[in-house]
């Protein structure tokens, strides 16, 4: 996983219609080309091509050329160990 705010890189990316708020956590949007009408986390919003906002997303429009990028929640809220084990103290 990577260090928040470092930008080197999360592990998955989705279509902001895929995006699967249940199962994944999101730590940020980019727009692959200029887009108007997208709304992230209740706030409507208007991205530049290329752009892209650090924010943990709670909700998002299904939006065309709108990207969503973070990790899976059991990386992020798992345990430390991932398993039955259990973890270290």
């Amino acid at each position: 996983m990577a260090i928040k705010g470092t930008n080197n890189g999360y592990s998955i990316i989705h279509a902001a219609a895929d995006a699967d708020l249940n199962n994944f956590a999101y730590f940020q949007v980019y727009a692959g080309a200029a887009v108007t009408g997208l709304t992230v986390n209740g706030t409507a919003l208007t991205m530049g091509a290329g752009s892209s906002i650090d924010i943990a997303v709670r909700s998002i429009s299904a939006t065309a050329n709108v990207f969503v990028i973070g990790e899976p929640k059991n990386v992020v809220d798992g345990p430390v160990t991932l398993s039955a084990y259990p973890n270290p103290t």
